[in-house]
Order: structure tokens, then C-alpha cells, then sequence
């Protein structure tokens, strides 16, 4: 898989678990103090993340990041 393949469906995966929940995406970045351009530029696959900003986010949601990957 390519990188940018890699990242589109990382953050589609992100989206659909927001939106499961019923989550704006400003929902989740006032919990972060993220600003909302970058959640949706990792949401549309355009920014890597890293590891710990995706376990932020999952936490943001109430997800946990084993159950995310699939552990």
C-alpha cells in the first residue's frame, strides 16, 4: 500500500468512528485545543499524524487506540 493510500484510509477510519459518535469535528478539537484544519487535513489524508496525535483523537472520541488497531 502507498503512503498517501495509507493515510486516506487512516483518516477515513478516524472520520467514520466521529461521526458513529455523533461528533463535529469541532466536538473533538475543543477537547484538544486542535485547530479544526488540521483534523480535517488528517481526516481527507492529507497530514501524518503521529502515533500519539491519532491515540489523542481516539481518546477524544472515548475509542481506544488497541481496539483501532485491531489488537
Amino acid at each position: 500500500m502507498k503512503d498517501d493510500e495509507f493515510l486516506k484510509q487512516l483518516g477515513q477510519k478516524l472520520k467514520e468512528i466521529r461521526q458513529a459518535k455523533g461528533m463535529s469535528q469541532v466536538d473533538v478539537c475543543s477537547r484538544l485545543n486542535m485547530d479544526k484544519t488540521y483534523l480535517s487535513a488528517i481526516e481527507n489524508g492529507r497530514q501524518n499524524p503521529s502515533i500519539l496525535t491519532v491515540k489523542q483523537i481516539l481518546e477524544a472520541m472515548n475509542e481506544d487506540l488497541d481496539k483501532f488497531l485491531d489488537f
